[in-house]
């Protein structure tokens, strides 16, 4: 079959699709692509811009309690495989120049860690220390935590919508519920303590709390430390480095579980038009791909 020649054009120029319309199915193509994605860009540079709240306690002349909560544009889930993918923490934490997992176990690991911070004058400090870290997916049990109280038993309360104000310590006959007793599980509230073994502090303790935000693709992240160094450096030097430290691992962790949730969710847009899920995109799809192969030829 030969294309029927309109004057003045040649054969190519006739059988090319029209131009505008050849521009609109390339739009409507990108467009199937990012839908669904572009919301969470949106709220993942709105939480970046949003700054990590600290608060830090003194608790005696050598030890510090540091509360922190940053708000993550991902599901809860999301950043949970984030802060357990023990091997490649460090990947995206910018203060680890070690972190390595020594053992696996059935609700958690052994994790040797290795900080480094500038702290003033030029100096350096690096702390080492091996944690054990548990993991508490439907919230961490009762009786392990407190506001104020013994540190060798207890966990510093990393406060969220699961916990309660004032100097409370958890306690209940109730093996499954949340610090509080105010059932984190029902409201998918995830625990992370991590307790130390041995390294270059006297102690240091802590949790790391997620819970669904506002929007159920978003999580609040809370953080509770309980500091002491050996008696040979004053906490005072360096508790400001500690805390700037904790606003920028804070910040890392919401920036690497945004990022995972935009691939999580431009997967699934390719897997659903590849897959031909929505016949409109499909048809649209395939149109534009008809068009530019034709104007290629």
């Amino acid at each position: 079959m030969h294309a029927q020649l309109v004057p003045g054009h040649s054969a190519l120029e006739s059988t090319r699709p029209d131009t505008k319309q050849l521009k609109e199915l390339r739009k409507q193509r990108k467009a199937l692509v990012k839908t669904g994605a572009t919301a969470v860009t949106k709220k993942s540079s709105a939480a970046a811009q949003q700054s990590v709240s600290v608060k830090l306690t003194n608790i005696s002349f050598s030890s510090r309690l540091l509360n922190a909560t940053a708000h993550i544009a991902a599901p809860v889930e999301v950043v949970w495989a984030a802060l357990t993918d023990y091997d490649n923490l460090a990947s995206f934490i910018p203060s680890l120049v070690e972190n390595k997992c020594l053992e696996r176990r059935p609700h958690g690991c052994l994790l040797r860690q290795v900080g480094s911070q500038d702290i003033a004058l030029g100096m350096k400090f690096s702390a080492a220390c091996t944690l054990e870290i548990v993991e508490y997916p439907q919230g961490i049990p009762d009786g392990l935590c407190s506001d104020t109280g013994n540190w060798d038993e207890h966990f510093p309360n990393p406060g969220g919508s699961a916990s309660t104000s004032g100097d409370n310590v958890c306690s209940s006959s109730s093996e499954s519920s949340s610090c509080d007793g105010d059932g984190a599980a029902a409201t998918g509230v995830r625990d992370l303590s991590f307790s130390l073994v041995e390294g270059d502090f006297q102690a240091f303790k802590g949790v790391w709390r997620m819970e669904p935000g506002d929007d159920p693709a978003s999580t609040v992240l809370h953080y509770a430390a309980f500091v002491q160094p050996h008696a040979w450096l004053p906490v005072g030097l360096i508790q400001g480095r500690i805390s700037s430290e904790v606003v920028g691992n804070l910040k890392a962790v919401a920036r690497h579980a945004e990022h995972l949730h935009r691939q999580q969710l431009k997967q699934q847009q390719l897997a659903g038009i590849g897959c031909g899920s929505s016949s409109s995109s499909s048809s649209v799809g395939r149109d534009a791909g008809e068009a530019a192969d034709q104007a290629a030829a």
